[in-house]
């Protein structure tokens, strides 16, 4: 474990990640335009796009602070490389199918625009309760349809490890509360096709075992910077690994993990398209 006032000055925050996140989700939960029977957002899915074998795995939704949330994982079984889009259904405690935003269901992508056979991707949503018919209780995810990307390069995260981060209770206080945790990673392109633009799925696991949160992060957007550094930047070489710090701060996760604290990280990488 160690002291906030003992982190490497490398190591950067990442306390802003889920407002951003979060705002942009809803502002896509809005119907406008949306045509009667169609599901919200109906125009995230490109015309071809047909379900191809994914599997949701690790799904998880709750509600806190009038906001639906749900995150989990799609697993391709496909056999080829996809892009993914996900249907997203909610019902009430008596199974009674509810609407969100006055559509039937809602679609949303997941992160990655091309996920090899085998390969993972992530995927987090969230919709004010206000823009839902009702309370929600329960929730399916489902592939609405995936189009086939062409083959490309496949980034590894390895030696991926955190540590508590612990600081004092109170002033004068010899107990101390786990504030944060540092995270390290080394990102690896291990065959010989560069990788012209890496990118870096978050996962946030809690003590429970569940999987609470999950972002998206731009090592090279300029609005990323303060929240990831890398030893490098930019297009990766065939070959060419690199050394990972993030810091994820309790202050605006999800309450479970502010309660439950973080029990595992994962992260996923994959070059942007």
């Amino acid at each position: 474990m160690g002291n906030l006032s003992e982190i490497c000055p490398k190591i950067v925050l990442m306390r802003y990640i889920p407002t951003i996140v979060v705002l942009f989700l809803f502002a896509g939960c809005r119907p406008v335009g949306n045509k009667p029977g169609k599901p919200l957002n109906a125009e995230l899915l490109p015309a071809g796009a047909r379900p191809s074998g994914i599997r949701i795995a690790d799904l998880n939704y709750w509600t806190e602070q009038g906001q639906f949330f749900v995150t989990g994982v799609c697993v391709n079984e496909s056999g080829t490389w996809e892009q993914i889009w996900l249907n997203v259904a909610l019902a009430d405690g008596k199974g009674g199918a509810l609407k969100i935003g006055g559509a039937g269901s809602a679609i949303i992508p997941a992160f990655s625009a091309a996920v090899p056979p085998m390969g993972r991707t992530s995927f987090f949503a969230g919709w004010p309760l206000s823009a839902i018919s009702g309370v929600p209780e329960a929730c399916t995810v489902r592939e609405e349809g995936s189009l086939k990307a062409a083959p490309g390069a496949i980034l590894l995260t390895e030696n991926v490890g955190g540590v508590r981060m612990m600081v004092p209770e109170a002033p004068g206080k010899p107990t101390s509360v786990e504030a944060a945790w540092q995270i390290s990673a080394v990102l690896n392109n291990p065959l010989p096709q560069p990788a012209n633009h890496p990118k870096l799925e978050l996962l946030l696991y809690g003590t429970d075992k569940k999987l609470w949160f999950s972002t998206l992060l731009d090592p090279d957007d300029p609005k990323y910077k303060s929240l990831i550094v890398s030893s490098k930047s930019g297009p990766m070489a065939g070959g060419e690994k690199r050394e990972l710090g993030i810091s994820v701060y309790y202050e605006q996760l999800p309450a479970a993990l502010r309660e439950k604290k973080i029990g595992r990280v994962e992260l996923l990488a994959f070059d942007g398209r």
